[in-house]
């Protein structure tokens, strides 16, 4: 009779067992869903989202830039840093055929005024067949503000320079008002790599992002700002039509145009990939690793480690599923949390590994040496629960 017993509580224990499992299934499935709801107030219908004809305004970053052809090369974009003074990011086809001059513009006059022109190269990199410069353009003091600047490699007549429209990052004429801004640079699309991006650096507390966009779906684009203010976040999606094939110095020319176009709005800034993700090994936010930041360092360098893609599962963000780190570190491969302060010299801090890093997720070889990190599984619960990620895992973006 003992036995019976016995096998009817195991009977009993097997199935409450198995019930459990499945009512927790099913409760945190709807918790899932009730927090989207709840976050959005009500049910929210995401094809009026990217079919309404209504865009939240953004935040003002200053003109939309664009890569113009001039007549040895190539402009991206210009910026006011004095009443008459400019500098501009430069792409020279060939450096003895540098522009020779500069135009200023001003809205109440007709024709433009002749600047003094300067350069520089924007990175030592002999090797390279051509490469990033610095474009100046100064000018005499003038009561008015110039709107536009032109470069010229030969004398041309006034109406066939093109110009190129000026941001203004005078910083008494702007109140910091965004702690963190990431920028990040232009890539091959992949939607689950980009909300992934997105909502773990969100997750961190970054509150902009500008995203320099190839061939991001306008759909998304359109989908994503409507949100933001939902998300409780600036998003800019910012023009990348780059002229040239060779991407080895892209990434150094978003960083550039990032310090400038948020220079006086925006407490730090970070120039990242759609791969890598800045993680604290000591907290769930970026606050934390921002203090090293006082008035004697004005940047961090974070070290770059290599996680290898083992494992792709729709069902789960990608850094959730791949722990392997190539054993082999790299200490010249970092990236740079600024303070964004204009500064010819930068002092900086190198962050230690235990502290912080950034996990490049990329595809590896079958001969490379590999340890464990689990570090990014801390975040697991919130990154999985956050709203992006979770419309992502249902189909609804």
């Amino acid at each position: 009779m003992k036995k019976y017993h016995q096998l009817i509580l195991i009977v009993i224990s097997i199935t409450s067992l198995l019930l459990f499992l499945i009512y927790r299934h099913e409760y945190n499935r709807l918790h899932y869903v009730l927090e989207v709801f709840n976050f959005f107030g009500r049910p929210c219908n995401f094809s009026d989202l990217q079919t309404t004809e209504f865009t939240l305004k953004q935040h003002d970053w200053g003109p939309q830039p664009t890569w113009q052809e001039l007549d040895n090369g190539y402009v991206y974009s210009a910026f006011l840093t004095g009443n008459i003074e400019v500098k501009a990011i430069g792409l020279p086809l060939d450096t003895k055929k540098m522009p020779r001059q500069c135009y200023f513009w001003f809205e109440d006059l007709k024709k433009p005024v002749t600047g003094k022109f300067s350069f520089s190269k924007m990175l030592n990199n002999e090797a390279a067949h051509f490469s990033p410069f610095f474009y100046y353009c100064s000018g005499p003091k003038l009561d008015q503000v110039p709107f536009a600047v032109s470069f010229s490699s030969r004398s041309k007549k006034e109406s066939d320079v093109k110009k190129i429209l000026l941001t203004d990052t005078r910083v008494n004429l702007h109140h910091t008002n965004i702690n963190t801004t990431i920028c990040a640079s232009p890539s091959s699309f992949n939607k689950k790599r980009f909300i992934e991006f997105f909502s773990f650096h969100r997750l961190l507390g970054v509150e902009s992002f500008i995203f320099y966009n190839k061939d991001i779906p306008y759909r998304l684009v359109k989908l994503i700002t409507n949100l933001s203010k939902r998300l409780d976040v600036q998003v800019a999606f910012l023009p990348w039509n780059y002229p040239k094939g060779d991407t080895g110095f892209i990434h150094s020319i978003i960083e550039y145009d990032c310090l400038f176009r948020t220079y006086g709005k925006s407490r730090f800034i970070a120039a990242l990939e759609y791969n890598e993700y800045i993680v604290p090994s000591r907290s769930f936010t970026i606050n934390e690793l921002l203090k090293d930041l006082n008035h004697d360092i004005h940047r961090l360098s974070l070290p770059i480690q290599k996680f290898c893609i083992n494992n792709v599962s729709m069902n789960k963000p990608l850094a959730l599923q791949n722990f392997d780190v190539i054993s082999d570190f790299d200490y010249n491969s970092v990236r740079y949390v600024y303070k964004n302060i204009e500064r010819e010299f930068l002092n900086t801090n190198a962050v230690d590994i235990s502290k912080a890093s950034i996990h490049k997720y990329v595809r590896c070889g079958n001969e490379v040496k590999t340890t464990t990190d689990y570090s990014m599984q801390k975040f697991s619960t919130d990154f999985i629960r956050s709203t992006l990620i979770q419309l992502l895992l249902h189909n609804q973006l």
